[in-house]
């Protein structure tokens, strides 16, 4: 699977990278709810597809699940959920469904133009979480 050209082609055919934007434009509602220790769900019922998102996390935390979740979406539409459950959104061994929806996270979040010192400022971001999308999009 080249999820790097899934992801150049999604850009291309809708014109940004942006997961919500994304979600809005695929017809996948984005919902928040206390999840618990669970960071994100992807859902299908019947037609109708849902993500939804730990209120608990901060900003930064809740677009890296969601794009992980578009990436099951996206990748593994026959799959009918997906939970991100661990504390780390990138554990280092988990099955294969879950890294192709990090590596998605990764190459939809990081472009050519990404800057560490745009997230570094906030200091809610875990800087934990960008070397973990950089190392995904730049040395897998």
């Amino acid at each position: 699977m080249d999820i790097k050209r899934r992801v150049v082609n999604l850009e291309k055919k809708y014109g940004t990278r942006n997961p919500y934007r994304l979600c809005k434009m695929l017809k996948i509602n984005v919902l928040y709810m206390d999840l618990g220790n669970i960071k994100g769900i992807y859902k299908k019922v019947v037609t109708n597809k849902f993500i939804v998102i730990n209120e608990n996390l901060d900003e930064f935390c809740q677009k890296v699940v969601l794009a992980h979740e578009l990436g099951h979406a996206l990748l593994h539409h026959s799959k009918e959920i997906q939970a991100l459950k661990d504390y780390d959104l990138f554990p280092k061994y988990t099955n294969q469904l879950e890294v192709e929806a990090n590596t998605f996270a990764a190459e939809l979040l990081i472009d050519d133009t990404f800057d560490n010192d745009d997230y570094i400022e906030k200091p809610s971001i875990d800087i934990r979480i960008l070397e973990q999308l950089k190392e995904l999009k730049y040395y897998r």
